[in-house]
């Protein structure tokens, strides 16, 4: 939140008021202060490593390894950060098993 003008290349800059209200949000709602296992596992798995997508994970590449990477490219996903392409509940930081969507949908 602090070099928004150089967001992966893009200037994604904003308002002070605004950066102060989405750098409060995102510190509340953290994998430090949830209680959700899945933040826990991809906490734990970071590893003290820079790492800035939940992809790059050591417990993101175990818990997908078994799915064809041909699936990522499937014209519905497009790539491995498009979470919600599969798990319908990631919007309320949720990845239920229940509710993923069985990759023969993406073939």
């Amino acid at each position: 939140m602090n070099d928004l003008e150089n967001h992966f290349g893009d200037d994604a800059s904003l308002d002070m008021q605004t950066n102060k209200e989405i750098l409060a949000f995102l510190v509340k709602n953290s994998a430090e202060t949830s209680t959700m296992k899945a933040s826990w596992n991809f906490l734990n798995s970071i590893n003290n490593k820079d790492i800035i997508a939940l992809s790059q994970t050591d417990y993101w590449k175990r818990k997908h390894k078994n799915i064809p990477k041909e699936i990522f490219e499937n014209e519905k996903i497009k790539s491995q950060a498009n979470c919600k392409a599969c798990h319908s509940d990631i919007e309320k930081g949720l990845i239920e098993n229940e509710n993923i969507k069985d990759i023969s949908d993406f073939k």
